[in-house]
């Protein structure tokens, strides 16, 4: 198989989409429901997507060669199989349009300051749909090339937060109880690991770049963990009430010295960032339908996305506080399946494939 990626283009991937959904509203809609305690929250959401991590690895190691779609055939027959790859379908589309209402509400209020959703539309999807078409390993290629970049520009953003004023934020002001509905209440923003379970077959397995791996998931986790300590030392009692998380990291400090507004940096970060997570959930979306209708190709399940985009965001998500409420109402339910109770399952299939392997050395 041509279209195959390594383990560093896998971590590099990983590391992109634990971004998507978390760096912009995510810290305030947390700090309105929890406050300051939504560091905790977020530990504890985190620990739960790391552990998703070795359950991929083993079920790589596992099932070397094969695809997900044949895995969950085998154990949970064709229809509990097509079920799941149509959760996933769901998901991945959901999931592109919460990044793609979020980050455009930003970019209406820091460039355009009116509607411009054709334009934006016009400027990404031909780009998304030629990503797809392409492949994962040229797509991946291009992270891996713009990667550094991205990275600079994140932490270049942490680090101005420091000229401004900051301090402690107070924290064990919510009770435990809603800390840990929470992990419930904002579990769709998370569980993007399914991606690499949908990538399964498509990445060069070597057992050396493990660690490579780990660092790169860990390094994505902790980079959000630090905007969000950041974020509310920088405006404690009000984090409700800023929306863009990254960016309004570097309000009252856009100038600095001559260098002029700085925070163009959190915007091409910002941008940069989601047309690649764009791209993935797509791309997601695509292997899902392939499996579903294997008949069909590529191309028509790269139209069916835009239809359904388009049609999902105007006619039921046309407003953006539908489309944030839907994220902590319902889609929490979709939330949890795919990104607690999928990676469980995957953990079981490769323990009965070790019993299965034992029964026949005996």
């Amino acid at each position: 198989m041509k279209d195959r990626i390594s383990m560093r283009q896998a971590g590099i991937i990983s590391l992109l989409i634990i971004f998507s959904n978390k760096i912009l509203l995510l810290p305030s809609l947390m700090h309105e429901y929890i406050k300051a305690d939504a560091m905790f929250a977020i530990i504890m959401l985190f620990a739960i997507e790391f552990l998703a991590v070795p359950i991929f690895l083993k079920l790589k190691r596992t099932f070397p060669q094969e695809r997900l779609y044949d895995i969950l055939k085998r154990y949970i027959t064709v229809v509990g199989a097509k079920l799941l790859y149509i959760a996933s379908l769901v998901f991945m589309i959901f999931k592109a349009l919460l990044v793609f209402s979020v980050v455009y509400v930003y970019l209406k209020e820091q460039i355009y300051q009116n509607e411009f959703v054709w334009i934006a539309l016009i400027s990404f999807l031909p780009i998304m749909n030629h990503a797809v078409m392409s492949g994962i390993k040229p797509t991946a290629r291009t992270m891996e090339l713009f990667f550094g970049v991205l990275i600079a520009g994140f932490v270049f953003c942490l680090i101005i937060s420091f000229f401004t004023p900051i301090s402690t934020p107070y924290f064990f002001v919510s009770s435990a109880k809603d800390i840990f509905a929470s992990i419930y209440k904002y579990a769709f923003t998370f569980g993007d690991s399914l991606f690499l379970y949908l990538i399964i077959d498509k990445i060069d397995y070597k057992k050396s770049e493990e660690k490579k791996f780990y660092f790169y998931v860990a390094f994505g986790m902790f980079l959000v963990v630090a905007l969000f300590f950041l974020f509310y030392c920088k405006y404690q009692l009000t984090s409700f009430m800023h929306n863009n998380a990254l960016a309004d990291l570097l309000v009252f400090s856009v100038h600095f010295n001559a260098i002029g507004r700085l925070d163009i940096v959190a915007m091409l970060t910002i941008m940069l960032s989601t047309l690649f997570q764009m791209e993935l959930f797509c791309y997601g979306f695509c292997e899902s339908f392939i499996s579903i209708f294997p008949p069909l190709n590529k191309k028509y399940a790269i139209i069916l996305f835009d239809l359904m985009f388009l049609i999902l965001y105007y006619i039921f998500i046309g407003k953006y506080e539908i489309m944030v409420k839907s994220t902590i109402t319902w889609l929490p339910v979709l939330g949890v399946i795919m990104g607690y109770i999928f990676p469980l399952a995957c953990y079981i299939f490769t323990f009965l494939k070790r019993r299965g392997n034992n029964e026949k050395s005996d």
